[in-house]
């Protein structure tokens, strides 16, 4: 299990360098979208084995995608845009719209087609768009809480010491 998920999170990670170049992101952001793309694909990985369902999964990878990025966005002096895009981009559910995409095109080419076909294509779109819908609300839900404050405001990554 441990091998075939670092295996695909470094896929994620190289899906993700591709399309930062794709968006023409400029090149010190390449290495936190990789980062991003592996972390959140990992961690959508970890939560499904462990019983979670995708949307759920999916919801958690995109909130710590969006929220990280926040602070990767003062490391690297980007915008979170520009590395959290690539970075989601790997966990778009292509099976299910591939799939939902072939059933409809079954269907319209038979005059006659099983209620199988129809409920498995509708499931297998509903699915399409409710990942694509987490993936959406689980990235914007940090920008959100967090939108007008500034990083060193939130000390997402730094301890709770008082100052004296």
């Amino acid at each position: 299990m441990s091998g075939l998920l670092l295996e695909k999170c470094v896929w994620a990670a190289l899906a993700a360098m591709g399309f930062a170049t794709l968006f023409t992101s400029p090149l010190r952001a390449f290495w936190a979208s990789a980062f991003l793309a592996a972390l959140g694909y990992g961690l959508r990985g970890i939560a499904l084995h462990f019983g979670l369902d995708m949307l759920t999964s999916t919801l958690l990878a995109s909130c710590t995608i969006g929220l990280l990025s926040i602070q990767l966005a003062h490391w690297v002096h980007t915008p979170t845009t520009v590395f959290m895009a690539p970075a989601v981009i790997p966990m778009v559910p292509g099976v299910y719209a591939y799939r939902s995409m072939m059933g409809l095109i079954e269907m319209s080419q038979t005059a006659t087609f099983s209620s199988d076909l129809l409920m498995q294509t509708i499931s297998d779109g509903l699915n399409t768009i409710f990942i694509l819908l987490s993936l959406a609300v689980g990235v914007t839900i940090p920008y959100l809480l967090f939108k007008n404050r500034s990083v060193k405001d939130i000390r997402l990554l730094k301890s709770r010491r008082p100052r004296v």
